[in-house]
């Protein structure tokens, strides 16, 4: 009795849903319409679809002698697939299609990851590469000149990762020699062992120009603006090393000196120093002091309306007696007034015009400044008057000129033996002129606490300054044996 209830049941849910069933093909549709002569199925509906196999990805390739064609949904990446020529092929529309053929060229705008060899899994970045049953993986060929067409281009991006953990080293080889080059930072880094760098034949070389290493040497270390720094630590930090080596040497902070191990006496030695000093050049702009390399003196400097002068006297050279002539021997020499250096120290030197130039009577010319600075013209020194003092107005005058020129550019200081006796300035602009006297063509000290004079470059003119006057006077044509100090300006 079940059995003929079960097929009466089964033919009337057939006559509903299976309109037609004919040798030209089967109709399931809503409004009992025959199919399509070209299909062998033909399912219509205006409020229904259709479903198919719906799988993730596990289940989809766990499939046993899927037939060519088969068609199911992947849930994994909810998109349909075929099988077709041993795998199986994700269906796309025309506006996602993964390649386009344009001539010979072949690009794909996926926005997508992209597997190739990705069987068992999702690929995992833009283009995930593998093959775990053969060693021949990828293999990249260009023209193998530099850039685009290099054999092996990562293009532009922020970072390369090349990665190999734990398991075997990563060699890197060219039979042709290997380049590592970049406009950017080369960190070289281990967080677990050492870093050898194995030369057998040749010399490495760290420079900044790409000429080859000095043959005779293992390391050749070689710049014209820079220096190689040895480690530095204190001496607490020194005696800390654990089995040092023989020749090992370090920088000492805690007394600035440096020392080399010598296993022979157990113990660090101190590596001794000879008398000659190179100093180092700390100017950097005007307002700062300038330290010369030639003796380490150090100048205090002042913009004045766009000139950067000395604020102070030169005071370069080896101090010779005022009774004595300034001579070209190839010795740069000062006279220090009253023949005491300590005036040298506090006022700076005084020159004949001739060494103070160097024995080069070009204007403007560096004379005996440091490299970068020169003696000033007569025409700068008035380009510095005229905007301190308006009313020195006419370049060519000699004699006193202006209302107060000299007193904004005389020190404010009063009494003893390197001040004015009276009448000091107000100092406006830090020129910061002191009574620094000169030698007379006597061969002896004048002007001690009354006066200044600064020779020029402009053969045999000058600039005075006297405790007495407000103004400054310009001369001309005078002896050139006159002993009087330097002001450098900045080149």
């Amino acid at each position: 009795m079940k059995r003929i209830l079960f097929s009466l049941l089964f033919s009337a849910i057939s006559l509903f849903t299976i309109q037609q069933i004919s040798a030209q093909g089967v109709s399931i549709n809503e409004d009992g319409a025959d199919p399509d002569a070209s299909a062998m199925l033909d399912i219509q509906s205006t409020s229904k679809g259709l479903l198919i196999p719906r799988m993730n990805f596990i289940e989809m390739y766990s499939i046993s002698n899927p037939a060519v064609g088969l068609l199911v949904y992947c849930t994994t990446d909810n998109n349909f697939y075929f099988y077709s020529s041993g795998n199986w092929h994700k269906v796309v529309g025309s506006e996602d299609d993964d390649w386009t053929l344009d001539g010979n060229d072949m690009y794909s705008n996926n926005s997508g990851l992209m597997g190739i060899g990705t069987t068992n899994f999702l690929p995992t970045h833009k283009l995930t590469i593998e093959n775990s049953e053969s060693s021949l993986v990828l293999r990249l060929i260009g023209d193998g000149s530099f850039g685009e067409n290099a054999k092996l281009n990562f293009g532009d991006g922020d970072y390369v990762y090349l990665h190999e953990f734990f398991d075997d080293k990563l060699l890197m080889y060219g039979g042709g020699g290997l380049a590592l080059a970049s406009n950017y930072n080369i960190e070289v880094q281990s967080g677990y062992g050492n870093i050898q760098v194995y030369i057998p034949q040749g010399t490495m070389s760290i420079k900044d120009d790409p000429s080859a290493g000095e043959a005779s040497a293992v390391l050749d270390v070689n710049s014209s603006t820079k220096g190689m720094l040895i480690p530095r630590m204190t001496t607490e930090q020194i005696s800390n090393i654990s089995n040092p080596a023989d020749g090992l040497q370090v920088y000492n902070t805690s007394d600035g000196k440096l020392y080399i191990f010598v296993s022979s006496a157990n113990g660090w030695k101190e590596v001794s120093y000879g008398s000659n000093t190179i100093y180092q050049q700390t100017f950097a702009s005007c307002g700062d002091d300038l330290v010369d390399i030639r003796d380490g003196q150090s100048y205090a400097t002042v913009d004045i309306n766009g000139q950067c002068w000395f604020a102070e006297n030169l005071n370069y050279g080896t101090m010779i007696s005022t009774g004595s002539y300034q001579n070209n021997n190839g010795t740069p020499e000062k006279y220090c007034l009253n023949n005491s250096s300590s005036f040298c120290d506090n006022l700076g030197g005084l020159y004949q015009w001739n060494e103070m130039m160097n024995y080069n009577s070009t204007p403007g010319g560096q004379g005996l400044c440091p490299n970068g600075w020169h003696v000033p013209t007569d025409a700068e020194w008035y380009a510095m008057e005229n905007f301190v003092d308006p009313s020195i107005s006419n370049p060519t005058q000699t004699s006193w000129r202006g209302s107060y020129g000299g007193q904004k550019l005389k020190s404010t200081s009063v009494g003893g033996s390197y001040n004015w006796p009276a009448n000091p300035g107000t100092d406006d602009y830090g020129f910061n002129i002191h009574p620094s006297g000169y030698r007379n063509t006597s061969g002896g000290s004048s002007g001690t606490t009354t006066n200044a004079a600064f020779w020029t470059s402009t053969q045999y003119y000058d600039r005075e300054f006297i405790y007495s006057s407000n103004s400054i006077y310009r001369g001309a044509g005078l002896n050139m044996y006159f002993g009087f100090a330097v002001r450098c300006l900045k080149d």
